[in-house]
Protein backbone atom coordinates (compact mmCIF):
# COMPACT_ATOMS: atom_id res chain seq x y z
CA UNK A 1 0.00 0.00 0.00
CA UNK A 2 3.10 2.66 0.63
CA UNK A 3 4.75 2.42 -2.18
CA UNK A 4 1.64 2.18 -4.56
CA UNK A 5 0.46 5.24 -3.41
CA UNK A 6 3.48 6.63 -3.36
CA UNK A 7 4.23 5.53 -6.92
CA UNK A 8 0.95 6.87 -7.52
CA UNK A 9 0.87 9.93 -5.56
CA UNK A 10 4.16 11.39 -7.26
CA UNK A 11 2.88 10.57 -10.60
CA UNK A 12 -0.19 12.69 -9.53
CA UNK A 13 1.85 15.71 -7.54
CA UNK A 14 3.68 17.04 -11.00
CA UNK A 15 6.06 14.23 -11.53
CA UNK A 16 8.10 14.18 -8.16
CA UNK A 17 10.77 12.50 -8.71
CA UNK A 18 11.44 9.18 -6.36
CA UNK A 19 14.01 6.83 -5.87
CA UNK A 20 12.61 3.57 -6.25
CA UNK A 21 15.83 0.78 -6.49
CA UNK A 22 14.89 -1.02 -3.32
CA UNK A 23 10.94 -1.50 -4.22
CA UNK A 24 9.91 -4.56 -4.71
CA UNK A 25 6.12 -5.82 -4.28
CA UNK A 26 7.38 -9.35 -3.74
CA UNK A 27 5.70 -10.71 0.05
CA UNK A 28 9.04 -12.27 1.12
CA UNK A 29 11.18 -8.87 0.36
CA UNK A 30 11.66 -5.40 1.73
CA UNK A 31 8.99 -3.10 0.54
CA UNK A 32 10.63 -0.12 0.40
CA UNK A 33 13.90 0.63 1.85
CA UNK A 34 14.57 3.28 4.71
CA UNK A 35 16.46 6.16 3.67
CA UNK A 36 19.15 5.20 6.85
CA UNK A 37 18.78 3.47 10.53
CA UNK A 38 16.99 0.51 10.15
CA UNK A 39 16.13 -1.85 7.59
CA UNK A 40 12.84 -3.84 7.10
CA UNK A 41 11.87 -6.91 5.67
CA UNK A 42 8.13 -7.17 4.97
CA UNK A 43 6.15 -7.99 8.10
CA UNK A 44 9.66 -9.25 9.28
CA UNK A 45 11.91 -7.51 12.29
CA UNK A 46 14.53 -5.76 11.50
CA UNK A 47 17.19 -7.28 9.08
CA UNK A 48 20.23 -4.42 9.58
CA UNK A 49 20.51 -1.86 11.50
CA UNK A 50 23.15 1.36 11.17
CA UNK A 51 23.41 1.97 14.60
CA UNK A 52 22.92 -1.70 15.77
CA UNK A 53 20.27 -0.88 18.30
CA UNK A 54 16.80 -2.50 18.66
CA UNK A 55 13.33 -0.89 17.30
CA UNK A 56 10.94 -0.14 19.44
CA UNK A 57 8.19 -2.17 18.38
CA UNK A 58 4.55 -0.30 19.75
CA UNK A 59 1.46 1.16 19.71
CA UNK A 60 0.69 4.28 20.99
CA UNK A 61 -2.32 5.70 21.47
CA UNK A 62 -0.89 9.62 21.94
CA UNK A 63 1.73 10.44 19.70
CA UNK A 64 4.00 13.51 20.14
CA UNK A 65 5.64 15.34 17.11
CA UNK A 66 8.00 17.93 17.40
CA UNK A 67 9.14 20.05 14.86
CA UNK A 68 12.17 22.76 14.57
CA UNK A 69 14.19 24.45 12.49
CA UNK A 70 17.24 24.30 14.50
CA UNK A 71 19.53 27.15 12.73
CA UNK A 72 22.42 26.58 10.70
CA UNK A 73 24.53 29.36 11.50
CA UNK A 74 27.23 27.94 13.37
CA UNK A 75 28.63 31.34 14.37
CA UNK A 76 25.96 31.75 17.07
CA UNK A 77 27.03 29.85 20.60
CA UNK A 78 26.13 26.53 17.55
CA UNK A 79 27.05 24.41 20.82
CA UNK A 80 24.91 25.94 23.43
CA UNK A 81 21.89 26.12 21.41
CA UNK A 82 21.97 22.45 20.64
CA UNK A 83 22.71 21.31 24.01
CA UNK A 84 19.47 23.79 24.65
CA UNK A 85 17.27 21.96 21.93
CA UNK A 86 18.64 18.75 23.46
CA UNK A 87 17.27 19.94 26.87
CA UNK A 88 13.66 20.86 25.34
CA UNK A 89 13.30 17.59 23.61
CA UNK A 90 14.07 15.64 26.81
CA UNK A 91 11.31 17.76 28.87
CA UNK A 92 8.80 16.95 25.88
CA UNK A 93 9.76 13.61 25.28
CA UNK A 94 8.14 14.14 21.86
CA UNK A 95 7.92 10.22 19.43
CA UNK A 96 8.95 11.89 16.42
CA UNK A 97 11.24 14.91 15.55
CA UNK A 98 11.21 16.71 12.73
CA UNK A 99 14.17 19.04 12.51
CA UNK A 100 15.37 21.30 9.90
CA UNK A 101 19.03 23.01 8.64
CA UNK A 102 20.80 20.50 10.30
CA UNK A 103 24.46 20.48 9.39
CA UNK A 104 27.14 18.33 9.41
CA UNK A 105 28.28 19.89 12.36
CA UNK A 106 24.90 20.32 14.22
CA UNK A 107 24.64 16.58 13.71
CA UNK A 108 27.43 15.34 15.39
CA UNK A 109 26.54 17.54 17.91
CA UNK A 110 23.24 15.37 18.07
CA UNK A 111 24.68 11.86 18.34
CA UNK A 112 26.82 13.38 20.99
CA UNK A 113 23.65 14.02 23.29
CA UNK A 114 22.13 11.32 25.79
CA UNK A 115 18.79 11.66 24.28
CA UNK A 116 20.06 10.45 20.89
CA UNK A 117 19.95 6.95 21.75
CA UNK A 118 16.26 7.27 22.81
CA UNK A 119 15.57 7.33 18.74
CA UNK A 120 16.14 4.00 17.20
CA UNK A 121 15.43 5.28 13.50
CA UNK A 122 16.85 8.12 11.74
CA UNK A 123 16.86 9.36 8.06
CA UNK A 124 20.07 10.49 7.79
CA UNK A 125 23.00 8.15 8.49
CA UNK A 126 26.46 9.54 9.63
CA UNK A 127 27.75 9.02 6.29
CA UNK A 128 24.60 11.02 4.37
CA UNK A 129 25.64 13.34 7.12
CA UNK A 130 28.72 14.45 5.86
CA UNK A 131 27.58 14.98 2.26
CA UNK A 132 25.35 17.63 3.05
CA UNK A 133 25.04 21.94 3.87
CA UNK A 134 22.17 21.11 5.57
CA UNK A 135 19.59 19.14 5.38
CA UNK A 136 16.08 17.58 7.39
CA UNK A 137 16.25 14.69 9.53
CA UNK A 138 13.21 12.62 10.56
CA UNK A 139 13.97 10.70 13.93
CA UNK A 140 11.47 8.11 15.80
CA UNK A 141 11.49 5.93 18.85
CA UNK A 142 8.70 4.14 17.23
CA UNK A 143 8.85 1.60 14.92
CA UNK A 144 9.21 2.94 11.11
CA UNK A 145 7.92 0.42 8.67
CA UNK A 146 8.81 2.36 5.39
CA UNK A 147 10.51 5.22 4.65
CA UNK A 148 11.42 7.27 1.57
CA UNK A 149 12.63 10.63 0.27
CA UNK A 150 11.39 12.66 -2.43
CA UNK A 151 13.53 15.57 -4.24
CA UNK A 152 11.29 18.71 -5.48
CA UNK A 153 11.51 18.53 -8.91
CA UNK A 154 12.35 22.67 -9.31
CA UNK A 155 15.03 22.94 -6.36
CA UNK A 156 18.35 21.96 -5.18
CA UNK A 157 19.24 18.41 -3.64
CA UNK A 158 18.56 19.51 -0.16
CA UNK A 159 14.71 20.34 -0.79
CA UNK A 160 12.44 17.75 -0.51
CA UNK A 161 10.14 15.59 1.35
CA UNK A 162 10.83 13.44 3.74
CA UNK A 163 7.93 10.33 5.14
CA UNK A 164 8.12 7.22 7.38
CA UNK A 165 5.41 5.30 7.63
CA UNK A 166 4.92 4.13 11.41
CA UNK A 167 2.36 1.92 12.84
CA UNK A 168 -0.40 3.12 15.35
CA UNK A 169 -2.03 -0.39 16.75
CA UNK A 170 -5.19 -2.18 14.54
CA UNK A 171 -3.29 -2.76 11.24
CA UNK A 172 -3.36 1.54 10.73
CA UNK A 173 -0.75 3.54 9.75
CA UNK A 174 0.62 6.85 10.15
CA UNK A 175 2.67 9.14 7.58
CA UNK A 176 4.62 11.59 9.34
CA UNK A 177 6.59 13.56 6.57
CA UNK A 178 8.71 16.55 6.90
CA UNK A 179 10.14 19.04 4.84
CA UNK A 180 11.96 23.25 4.41
CA UNK A 181 10.09 24.86 1.59
CA UNK A 182 12.03 27.35 -0.33
CA UNK A 183 13.02 30.18 1.40
CA UNK A 184 12.23 33.87 1.14
CA UNK A 185 15.03 35.49 -0.05
CA UNK A 186 14.62 39.47 -0.79
CA UNK A 187 14.21 40.87 -3.46
CA UNK A 188 13.55 36.85 -5.06
CA UNK A 189 10.67 35.61 -3.13
CA UNK A 190 10.69 32.33 -4.34
CA UNK A 191 6.58 31.93 -3.91
CA UNK A 192 5.74 30.36 -7.17
CA UNK A 193 8.80 27.31 -6.43
CA UNK A 194 7.34 27.52 -3.12
CA UNK A 195 3.96 27.34 -3.70
CA UNK A 196 4.65 24.17 -5.86
CA UNK A 197 6.37 22.46 -3.51
CA UNK A 198 3.54 22.71 -1.40
CA UNK A 199 1.72 21.54 -3.86
CA UNK A 200 4.00 18.70 -4.54
CA UNK A 201 4.12 17.51 -0.92
CA UNK A 202 0.50 17.43 -0.29
CA UNK A 203 -0.62 15.90 -3.80
CA UNK A 204 1.86 12.97 -2.81
CA UNK A 205 0.61 12.70 0.67
CA UNK A 206 -3.18 12.63 0.08
CA UNK A 207 -3.04 9.13 -1.15
CA UNK A 208 -3.06 8.28 2.67
CA UNK A 209 -5.75 8.05 5.17
CA UNK A 210 -3.63 9.30 8.31
CA UNK A 211 -0.78 11.87 7.52
CA UNK A 212 0.72 14.58 9.85
CA UNK A 213 3.00 16.77 7.87
CA UNK A 214 4.97 19.56 9.48
CA UNK A 215 8.18 21.60 9.09
CA UNK A 216 9.56 24.87 8.14
CA UNK A 217 7.26 25.88 5.18
CA UNK A 218 8.55 29.42 4.82
CA UNK A 219 4.91 30.41 4.01
CA UNK A 220 3.91 34.17 3.93
CA UNK A 221 0.11 34.63 3.13
CA UNK A 222 0.85 37.79 1.91
CA UNK A 223 2.68 37.10 -0.91
CA UNK A 224 1.95 33.13 -1.44
CA UNK A 225 -1.84 32.95 -0.43
CA UNK A 226 -3.23 30.29 1.53
CA UNK A 227 -1.60 27.18 2.78
CA UNK A 228 -3.05 25.12 -0.52
CA UNK A 229 -5.11 22.70 2.26
CA UNK A 230 -8.11 20.73 0.18
CA UNK A 231 -10.85 18.50 1.71
CA UNK A 232 -10.20 17.09 5.34
CA UNK A 233 -6.47 18.50 5.65
CA UNK A 234 -6.42 21.04 8.67
CA UNK A 235 -3.85 23.33 9.85
CA UNK A 236 -3.33 22.11 13.61
CA UNK A 237 -2.25 25.90 14.95
CA UNK A 238 -5.33 27.18 12.95
CA UNK A 239 -7.90 24.47 14.51
CA UNK A 240 -6.51 24.30 17.82
CA UNK A 241 -5.33 27.59 18.64
CA UNK A 242 -6.90 29.73 16.34
CA UNK A 243 -7.36 32.74 18.11
CA UNK A 244 -3.49 33.24 18.77
CA UNK A 245 -0.84 34.38 16.10
CA UNK A 246 1.73 31.62 16.35
CA UNK A 247 4.34 33.32 14.99
CA UNK A 248 7.41 30.83 14.80
CA UNK A 249 9.63 33.67 13.18
CA UNK A 250 9.41 36.56 15.77
CA UNK A 251 11.92 39.42 15.64
CA UNK A 252 10.36 41.31 18.63
CA UNK A 253 9.75 38.94 20.69
CA UNK A 254 12.91 36.94 19.86
CA UNK A 255 15.75 38.97 21.47
CA UNK A 256 18.32 37.32 19.64
CA UNK A 257 16.79 38.57 16.50
CA UNK A 258 17.45 42.34 16.94
CA UNK A 259 19.43 43.01 14.60
CA UNK A 260 17.89 41.36 11.65
CA UNK A 261 15.05 42.45 9.21
CA UNK A 262 11.65 42.98 10.87
CA UNK A 263 9.45 40.06 10.45
CA UNK A 264 6.64 38.38 12.10
CA UNK A 265 5.39 34.79 10.29
CA UNK A 266 4.31 31.44 11.29
CA UNK A 267 6.60 29.86 8.85
CA UNK A 268 6.64 26.49 11.11
CA UNK A 269 3.44 24.71 10.84
CA UNK A 270 2.00 21.36 11.21
CA UNK A 271 -1.19 20.41 8.59
CA UNK A 272 -2.79 17.26 9.05
CA UNK A 273 -5.36 14.25 7.50
CA UNK A 274 -6.35 11.96 9.98
CA UNK A 275 -8.94 9.02 9.46
CA UNK A 276 -8.15 7.47 12.82
CA UNK A 277 -6.33 9.52 14.56
CA UNK A 278 -7.15 13.34 16.17
CA UNK A 279 -5.46 16.30 17.09
CA UNK A 280 -5.44 17.28 20.69
CA UNK A 281 -3.07 19.85 21.45
CA UNK A 282 -0.36 21.90 19.49
CA UNK A 283 2.02 24.39 21.68
CA UNK A 284 5.54 26.30 20.90
CA UNK A 285 8.31 25.99 22.91
CA UNK A 286 12.19 27.49 23.28
CA UNK A 287 10.70 31.00 23.23
CA UNK A 288 12.94 31.43 26.33
CA UNK A 289 16.57 32.63 26.52
CA UNK A 290 19.25 30.36 27.53
CA UNK A 291 20.42 31.72 31.02
CA UNK A 292 23.72 33.64 31.11
CA UNK A 293 24.74 33.02 27.53
CA UNK A 294 25.42 36.21 24.68
CA UNK A 295 26.72 36.27 21.41
CA UNK A 296 27.49 39.19 19.64
CA UNK A 297 26.35 40.37 16.25
CA UNK A 298 26.59 43.81 14.46
CA UNK A 299 28.16 45.71 17.28
CA UNK A 300 25.21 44.41 19.90
CA UNK A 301 25.41 42.02 22.48
CA UNK A 302 22.62 39.54 22.43
CA UNK A 303 20.89 36.68 23.99
CA UNK A 304 20.80 33.46 22.74
CA UNK A 305 18.04 31.37 22.34
CA UNK A 306 18.25 27.67 21.00
CA UNK A 307 17.36 28.80 17.54
CA UNK A 308 15.99 31.80 15.26
CA UNK A 309 13.21 29.84 15.19
CA UNK A 310 10.62 28.78 17.92
CA UNK A 311 9.70 25.06 17.77
CA UNK A 312 6.35 23.08 17.80
CA UNK A 313 4.78 19.96 19.97
CA UNK A 314 2.01 18.35 18.18
CA UNK A 315 -0.04 15.71 20.23
CA UNK A 316 -2.33 13.45 18.59
CA UNK A 317 -4.27 10.55 19.42
CA UNK A 318 -5.51 7.57 18.04
CA UNK A 319 -8.67 6.80 17.91
CA UNK A 320 -10.01 3.76 19.74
Amino acid sequence: MFALALKFGAAVAGGALLALGALSLGSQSQELEPLAGERYESNSSPVTSTRERKNIHISPTKIKIMSYNVWSCEDARVEVRIKALGSLVQEHSPDIIFFQEVTPRIYKLFRSSSWWQLYKYSSVSPEEAEKGKYFCMLLSKVRVKNSASIPFKNSSNEKGLFLAAIEIGLKKTLIVATSHLKSPNPPEMHSKKRVSQAETALGILQFFPNVVFGGDMNWDENIDGAFPLQGVWKDAWTELRGGEDGWTFDTKSNQMLQCSHPLQKRLDRFVCKLEDCSMKNVEMIGKEPIPGMFYYNKGKVLPVLPSDHYGLILTISVNV
